[in-house]
């Protein structure tokens, strides 16, 4: 149970990184790179990364304290 929940998280964290990977990509050919929209882009895409990181820990977290390797 928790190795499908830990895929579950390492997938859609993934996707998460390669959609806004895309959508800088993206930024990079509308703004020439060292403009300050293209820096922007780059920074929203940072915090949205680091906020989807951090829901996904939270949610694996709560499935691993349902299962007995997390008191050890």
């Amino acid at each position: 149970m928790m190795w499908s929940t830990t895929a579950w998280v390492l997938r859609t964290w993934l996707k998460v990184t390669l959609i806004l990977a895309a959508l800088v990509g993206l930024a990079a050919l509308v703004w020439s790179p060292g403009t300050h929209p293209f820096t922007l882009a780059v920074i929203a895409a940072i915090l949205l990364d680091l906020l989807a990181v951090r829901g996904l820990l939270r949610e694996w977290a709560f499935d691993a304290r349902g299962h007995w390797w997390w008191f050890w």
